[in-house]
């Protein structure tokens, strides 16, 4: 079975980022279904499910070789980048507090991703914070975007002013958004969206 990240569920593709995660502070050489399971939660029948769409070939016996697994879903998903998989250009706009934190590269390091550009409607803001790539006004973002060939960005503007930045990121030519404000974000069907709100992951646990 040929497996390819535009046939990969969302649902497992979250599951397996969470596996890659959990695998870099697993100490063990190997693995098996059993610890994945205590790990994870999953069920034996979701994990043989997820293996199975993924079309894992490093399983052995007594389970999986940590190291193998690992690269092998990071393969598989995308998240390593090299000479075939270039990393991915990513932009942050909103330079808040929120977004300031953001400003550290090494955070993104390993990740696939290369920071690009961050961008805020506040010029004060974009002249004082200081960060290994450039920061903008935001008037700029369309012109950057475009020639920095970013595909990326990680919303943290405020609620208020989100769905206008959301709709200038999509005409700059954005695929994919991380919405980290409270906003529902009304997009273009090929634009993907993945919300993270601290706040509205709080609501649901109380």
């Amino acid at each position: 079975m040929q497996s390819s990240q535009s046939k990969i569920p969302e649902i497992v593709k979250k599951r397996m980022i969470q596996l890659c995660t959990l695998l870099e502070s697993f100490s063990k050489e190997k693995i098996t279904s059993q610890e994945i399971k205590a790990l994870t939660g999953w069920t034996d029948s979701t994990i043989r499910h997820d293996f199975w769409l993924m079309d894992l070939k490093k399983g052995v016996s007594n389970g999986y070789f940590t190291a193998e697994l690992k690269a092998e879903l990071e393969e598989k998903l995308g998240l390593k980048a090299n000479a075939e998989s270039p990393a991915k250009n990513l932009c942050i706009v909103g330079l808040n507090r929120l977004g300031a934190a953001l400003l550290d590269e090494n955070m993104f390091s390993e990740s696939g991703f290369a920071i690009k550009a961050g961008f805020d409607t506040n010029l004060y803001r974009v002249e004082i914070l200081r960060s290994s790539f450039p920061l903008y006004p935001a008037t700029q973002m369309d012109f950057v975007i475009k020639k920095e060939k970013i595909e990326y960005a990680v919303l943290t503007v405020d609620s208020k002013n989100s769905q206008n930045m959301a709709e200038k990121l999509c005409t700059a030519g954005i695929k994919g958004i991380v919405n980290m404000t409270e906003t529902v974000l009304r997009v273009p069907e090929d634009v993907k969206v993945e919300n993270i709100s601290v706040v509205n992951a709080l609501k649901i646990i109380k």
